[in-house]
């Protein structure tokens, strides 16, 4: 995380005096969804949870064509629920989310899609509380997209609402979590980013 960020920076100071860039910090307010895209009859799907990301972004303006690229770096704890029988299951997860968009303005909203790679770092289940570690049970690595709206208030703010879903399956195997399923996370993520210049 640390590294990403200190690439942002460099970049964003050696591009500082040209307008087309924008660097600062981000912060965010996920709401999460954990789908089960098999059918078991056993287990269903629970409420949305809520969880945090903070990090920065980068966006960079290529007037000749009108499109920014803005790529992020975000540190992120998320959380899903499901029921399995009588137990409700809770599983939290940390991770790195590094969303790279592709946007352009229409008027003064921006209109953004992209890739989002996420780097697991700890995964853990919550079963009446009793607290294990299932990182094993869930890919390191995985891609889903985002796509949104934002618009950018006061010269320094840029407000972002995206939602964000899963290209493949985010469980390795069966493990701790006792069934073989396919889990794909979504979300909506509202972010507030700060630009510094």
């Amino acid at each position: 995380m640390k590294k990403l960020i200190l690439t942002f920076v460099l970049l964003a100071i050696g591009f500082g005096a040209n307008a087309q860039i924008d660097f600062g910090p981000r912060v965010t307010v996920t709401s999460t969804k954990l789908s089960l895209k098999d059918n078991i009859t056993a287990i269903e799907e629970g409420d949305r949870d809520f969880g945090y990301q903070f990090g920065a972004f980068l966006r960079v303006k290529v007037p000749i064509i009108g499109l920014y690229v803005q790529p992020e770096a975000l540190f992120s704890k998320t959380g899903a629920t499901f029921q399995d029988g009588t137990d409700d299951i809770d599983l939290s997860f940390n991770q790195i989310d590094v969303p790279v968009m592709v946007g352009g303005k229409i008027g003064p909203l921006r209109l953004q899609a992209g890739p989002s790679f996420r780097f697991l770092t700890k995964a853990e289940t919550d079963i009446n509380g009793t607290v294990q570690d299932v990182k094993e049970n869930y890919k390191d690595t995985t891609v889903g997209y985002q796509a949104g709206v934002g618009i950018d208030l006061l010269k320094y703010l840029a407000l972002d609402l995206k939602y964000e879903g899963s290209l493949s399956d985010i469980s390795e195997d069966a493990g701790g979590n006792g069934f073989a399923v396919d889990q794909r996370v979504n979300q909506w993520v509202f972010a507030v980013g700060f630009k510094l210049f």
